[in-house]
């Protein structure tokens, strides 16, 4: 296990030790709150943003929601890794 975080954590990574020994509720937890069809549409709602928009302003909440949503993609990229690895290992 030491070994996945090593690669993981060659950037600082922003899981609890509960996450890091825990993934599957990393995962869960994002689902929970981005269902899967929601996602496609804030992705390229986040794309849209910073490629064409970058200038405009959004309310309060749209900023709010696109932040976190940014902060629980990292954080899922980094769940679904560990789960890669994990299963790569036999752990």
């Amino acid at each position: 296990m030491e070994e996945i975080f090593k690669k993981l954590n060659y950037q600082p990574s922003s899981l609890s030790d509960i996450e890091l020994n825990n993934p599957e509720e990393v995962i869960k937890t994002f689902f929970e709150n981005y269902p899967i069809h929601q996602t496609r549409v804030v992705l390229w709602d986040l794309y849209k943003g910073w490629t064409y928009h970058a200038s405009e302003y959004a309310d309060l909440e749209q900023i709010s929601t696109m932040m976190s949503f940014y902060t629980q993609m990292v954080d899922f990229y980094n769940a679904s890794f560990i789960c890669a690895e994990k299963r790569k290992k036999g752990l």
